[in-house]
């Protein structure tokens, strides 16, 4: 274990400011222009004293082992919850101390993948399905099977949670926190104004999005992802214009060993998901990710909206219950529709100092109770065992997900294709490319043949 670090009280006119506090201030400056944010560091570091400030002073308090924790996938209810565990936490363990890292949302994954390479001071990393095999095939990551062993509450999880859990070579790597899974978000307000049906296949999507679109006022039909992460969009397009005919373990590819991106139905999904981008969406959502989509849904500016769950407390805070409502997601020709379950969680850096401590946080954030509190706090469902029987999952915003696990037969669940090393190259290539698409320099089939190429040399790869 590595050498222990002091942690300090900070007051602020000779008041102390409790972890609430600080959690108020952080929250503030990012609200403020920068001088707002350059004030507050330099109030906590002590170094301001104008006279027309308050006067900061610092004391050190004990020693600590002091954890930095870097997240990726940030909201403000799920901060707040994390904030609330934390100090719960360091008043059971008073010889260690978080510390939360706050990169960008948009650059997180970035930043903490050039963290991991550089071997900056951090401890704990927050660990998506998208990032997991490359984090760990580059030795990023602590083994954390010795800790499981003796961790009673692993048994207790969810298959798909252990299932993602131990996704890279049978190895768990991370801890999740939540299962992510994607359905269709709708303007229930404005269907009732137009009597529109809810959609159920992607045909359907673009023809009720070409209703809801009035260029002149400001309004789409659909929320376009076109930045980073519009690859996600993209295959599931494509994949549900498949059908049947795609392999489940091997999500892109057919059971036929031929690429989801060759024949007919790939071309006709493509040239569906350029439709509905030109002809039902914002025309600046060719750059959008996750915030202007969601900003778009809540402000009415766009009809329908593709997401995780985790985007409901976020659409709860600006919408009644009555302006909008979710539903399964749309399929294709063969009413057939496929869906990743996805997973984010908790992994120990490999230049950590303190995994034992940091194991403690961890297995102590993943508890069932506090687990399940968080869970609710970010919107996603829950690790442990039968979250969909809940009445939480059988009414509400959370219904549809228990509707498509019990259709298996037009909802089928696919792996995410992250074990092969170019995935991360395939999501870029998504919003490069798509962008080009989209943009009408980049043809149909130059697009698919492209792709078709590129998963035809990383089955070539894993193979050899």
């Amino acid at each position: 274990m590595g050498s222990l670090k002091p942690i300090y009280k900070v007051t602020v006119n000779n008041h102390y400011l409790n972890r609430g506090d600080m959690m108020k201030l952080y929250l503030l400056s990012r609200a403020l222009y920068p001088l707002s944010l350059m004030l507050m560091m330099s109030m906590i570091s002590g170094c301001t004293h104008a006279s027309n400030q308050p006067q900061v002073s610092v004391q050190p308090v004990a020693d600590k082992v002091i954890l930095k924790v870097a997240q990726s996938l940030m909201s403000p209810k799920r901060t707040l919850e994390l904030q609330r565990l934390i100090e719960q936490f360091e008043k059971e363990h008073p010889t260690i101390g978080i510390q939360l890292l706050f990169p960008p949302y948009e650059t997180a994954d970035d930043t903490i993948l050039s963290m991991l390479d550089k071997r900056e001071e951090v401890d704990i990393v927050e660990v998506r399905d998208i990032t997991a095999h490359d984090y760990a095939s580059r030795d990023f990551l602590v083994n954390l099977d010795n800790y499981v062993e003796e961790w009673n509450d692993f048994t207790l999880l969810s298959d798909n949670a252990r299932l993602m859990a131990r996704d890279i070579g049978n190895i768990t790597y991370y801890i999740p926190y939540g299962l992510y899974q994607v359905q269709l978000y709708y303007r229930k307000d404005l269907f009732d104004a137009k009597a529109l049906q809810v959609p159920e296949t992607w045909a359907g999507l673009f023809f009720v999005g070409k209703q809801l679109t009035r260029p002149e006022i400001g309004q789409y039909g659909y929320a376009f992802r076109g930045g980073r992460g519009a690859a996600s969009t993209l295959t599931s397009i494509i994949q549900d214009y498949n059908g049947s005919n795609v392999s489940v373990a091997e999500s892109m590819f057919n059971v036929d060993g031929t690429t989801i991106f060759k024949g007919e139905h790939a071309r006709e999904a493509l040239e569906l998901y350029r439709k509905i981008y030109v002809e039902t969406s914002h025309p600046s959502s060719i750059d959008w990710g996750f915030n202007e989509q969601v900003e778009a849904f809540v402000s009415g500016k766009a009809g329908m909206l593709i997401q995780d769950s985790d985007v409901i407390p976020l659409i709860k805070d600006k919408l009644k219950d009555s302006q909008w409502a979710t539903a399964p997601l749309p399929a294709g020709p063969e009413g057939v529709s496929h869906y990743i379950v996805g997973a984010a969680g908790w992994g120990i850096a490999k230049q950590s100092e303190h995994p034992e401590e940091a194991w403690t946080f961890i297995s102590y954030l993943s508890t069932l109770d506090n687990n399940r509190s968080f869970a609710d706090a970010a919107g996603v469902i829950s690790i442990y065992n039968k979250p969909l029987s809940e009445e939480k999952f059988s009414i509400g915003p959370y219904a549809p997900y228990t509707l498509m696990a019990n259709d298996p037969l037009h909802f089928q669940g696919v792996k995410r294709p992250s074990h092969y090393a170019g995935y991360s190259e395939y999501l870029n290539m998504g919003t490069v490319l798509g962008r080009k698409y989209l943009q009408e320099s980049l043809s149909t089939d130059g697009l698919l043949d492209q792709f078709d190429a590129f998963w035809m040399e990383q089955r070539k790869q894993l193979s050899d």
